[in-house]
């Protein structure tokens, strides 16, 4: 019996849901020494969404997309960041999503499109980098394709696969400071061994189902951490703190603010690949309170710039 089972089907692009079992995850779990583990393990599993660029260079209007200009409704106002046009990133089109797990509220219908400041590439810890980025939910019917305002820097166009995939908190989270934390409680132990057979573990999770292996674009799950824990920056940023050095963390609003952390959730990360970079060899990430996606409103979300 396995409660991680997804039942198989057949997707528009004809990707087949990927299915994993508490047997299976028992298995992964026991190649990097944590078969005693994986019942402590289990409950932080969560199902992200994978995606991949495709062969195809283009995709018709309103079809999942990376680069080249946006489809977008009549009467589009180009979102902007310090008098510069936002570049296009992608566009998802959530029924390509349906039948698959990433744990978000998202409508069963309809286009998301990612904007960024591919140009300074602002990191996020600055209340100034909110106009950095934009994400608009639109209407999948009677869009019209835009040209990239800036040519030179729009991502190269292809269409999208997606892909059943999975998550661990990742080690350079809270969360997974608290897996590690768990694993004491358990009696389990926690050493240096340890520490480094849970991270190869966390890559080989997140590598299920992708055809590239080490590909990291996704929806939904845990963050897959380049740098440190983002959802208390993304509270405290969201909230007006600046927090490129210590002065937020330590303002007498923190604490308080801090209640908000577990709003947050993943909406998208977005991984360096042969054609965008994101600092050096970075992410980017975009989170979004569970309250205001339920309600739909996406103009109060937060993207951060992960780097080595």
């Amino acid at each position: 019996m396995s409660v991680l089972r997804l039942d198989c089907c057949l997707l528009s692009d004809r990707e087949v849901v990927m299915t994993l079992t508490q047997q299976e995850f028992t298995a992964l779990c026991a190649s990097h020494g944590f078969g005693a583990h994986a019942g402590v393990l289990l409950p932080w599993l969560r199902p992200r969404v994978g995606f991949s660029r495709r062969a195809e260079a283009d995709a018709p209007i309103g079809a999942s997309r990376i680069g080249g200009g946006p489809d977008v409704p009549a009467g589009f106002t180009w979102p902007t960041h310090k008098g510069r046009a936002l570049d296009f990133l992608l566009q998802i089109n959530l029924a390509d999503v349906q039948g698959l797990q990433c744990g978000l509220d998202l409508p069963a219908q309809g286009v998301l499109s990612f904007f960024y400041d591919t140009d300074t590439q602002p990191w996020g810890y600055d209340p100034a980098d909110r106009s950095g980025h934009g994400i608009r939910l639109f209407d999948a019917d009677g869009l019209q394709r835009l040209p990239a305002p800036d040519a030179e820097a729009a991502l190269a166009p292809s269409a999208l696969a997606f892909h059943q995939a999975w998550s661990l908190p990742h080690p350079f989270s809270s969360k997974g400071e608290e897996v590690a934390q768990a694993q004491r409680d358990a009696g389990l132990g926690w050493d240096d061994a340890a520490e480094e057979g849970y991270y190869a573990l966390v890559e080989d999770i997140a590598d299920l189902g992708s055809p590239t292996p080490g590909e990291r674009h996704g929806m939904g799950g845990w963050s897959h951490n380049v740098q440190d824990d983002m959802a208390l920056e993304a509270q405290l940023v969201s909230h007006g703190l600046y927090c490129g050095d210590p002065s937020g963390y330590g303002d007498p609003r923190a604490a308080a603010l801090a209640a908000g952390v577990a709003d947050w959730a993943l909406l998208l990360q977005l991984d360096s690949d042969d054609e965008a970079m994101w600092g050096d060899s970075g992410m980017l990430y975009a989170w979004v309170r569970r309250q205001d996606l339920a309600a739909r409103d996406l103009s109060q979300t937060w993207l951060g710039l992960q780097c080595c």
